[in-house]
């Protein structure tokens, strides 16, 4: 639905990937919506406009975002799918030499399932959800026969869609999100047997994307800045190196670009956007200490995960920012939240149609219906 802009300023997410060490990211959300508003946090589909995620960012996002849930219960759910799909790991090697995932994908796709339908869904709900829905939601993979990367949407994208934009299932995108090669097998989607992947090498912080995405979407390419109240990136701590690619040879060339990327590309888009975050409209956050050894398939190491984001968050700069970032969030001290919530018309003549409205920050969502969502690759 496009070509507008919007007549608020934006909410954005970004959540990287990074195995177990999701949970720190959790962990962080949890502490932000408590900031909030301490007797009664809201849900991150209350007060972000768009949710994106990358890998287990990916799942992560979906689960705040598509499926509506509190920060409390998506981390009982994700603790749990981690300890299910990481407890038993597979041959790795095939006859022809290929890296086979380590891990059982039919188990991931049992515990996705198992996921949504706790939250009331049928196991076979589309991603596509209601056009009027406050929350965006697109999740990062890639097209693995000739390495696209592409967004999983839950809404219309106003450059068109591939063939698979009525189809896409929840747990689908799900698990295309979360294939990382070395772990779990790709998985095939659609008439024409796509086969996808995740896209943490080379976005497994996704932020730029989710910049782009919006700027896109409202219609406002160029102009983001202007429209934008805050954009809150969170990292899942400096990770160890794994390996990501298909066969032996390619590994040792990836090891360095999965454990980089993240904090790499967070430092670029700060430079890129600095007036972003000197005026308060850019916020990062990611444990710096404690993770590094974490490796990303160690369920086991949930209480470091813990007491390492604690650690982190006590810090007396994290503390300050957190609370700057939950005050420019707090609809109940935005003047934005007293306006009325449309959008105008835009200048575009190419006769698209008005995209939907969104409800004020901090509203509730709208109820959920059966509407038309995306995917298709990027550009």
């Amino acid at each position: 639905m496009p070509g507008t802009e919007p007549s608020k300023r934006l909410r954005l997410l970004s959540l990287d990937g990074g195995g177990v060490r999701g949970l720190s990211s959790l962990q962080i959300i949890k502490q932000l919506m408590e900031t909030i508003d301490p007797d009664n946090p809201p849900k991150p589909c209350e007060v972000f406009d768009m949710i994106g995620g990358t890998s287990t960012g990916g799942l992560v996002a979906i689960m705040l975002g598509r499926l509506r849930m509190d920060v409390d219960e998506c981390i009982d759910a994700y603790t749990d799918l981690s300890d299910k799909i990481f407890r038993k790991q597979k041959h790795r090697i095939s006859l022809n030499g290929t890296i086979q995932g380590r891990f059982d994908s039919e188990e991931l796709e049992r515990a996705i399932k198992e996921v949504i339908q706790e939250q009331g869904f049928d196991v076979n709900e589309l991603l596509k959800d209601d056009a009027n829905a406050r929350c965006k939601v697109f999740v990062c993979a890639v097209r693995k026969e000739i390495t696209q990367p592409v967004h999983f949407r839950s809404y219309r994208y106003p450059r068109g869609g591939g063939t698979l934009f009525a189809d896409t299932r929840i747990w689908e995108a799900c698990r295309a999100t979360s294939a990382a090669t070395s772990f779990f097998d790709p998985i095939t989607i659609g008439k024409h047997k796509n086969e996808f992947v995740d896209g943490a090498l080379g976005n497994n912080n996704p932020v730029r994307s989710v910049f782009t995405e919006a700027a896109t979407f409202w219609d406002v390419e160029g102009r983001l800045p202007d429209h934008l109240d805050c954009l809150v990136s969170v990292g899942t701590g400096m990770p160890s190196t794994r390996p990501v690619g298909d066969r032996f040879w390619e590994i040792a060339k990836t090891l360095v670009k999965i454990a980089t990327e993240s904090e790499s590309t967070a430092t670029r888009f700060a430079e890129e956007n600095s007036l972003l975050e000197d005026n308060d409209r850019y916020y990062r956050f990611n444990v710096m200490q404690g993770l590094q050894g974490v490796e990303l398939e160690n369920a086991a190491a949930k209480p470091t995960i813990v007491a390492a984001t604690e650690a982190y968050l006590e810090g007396r700069q994290v503390f300050k920012r957190m609370k700057a970032c939950g005050e420019k969030l707090d609809a109940r001290r935005s003047a934005f939240s007293q306006e009325t919530q449309t959008f105008q018309p835009s200048s575009r003549t190419d006769g698209m149609s008005n995209r939907p409205s969104l409800p004020a920050p901090g509203a509730s969502s709208v109820p959920w219906q059966r509407e038309v969502c995306q995917f298709d690759r990027v550009e």
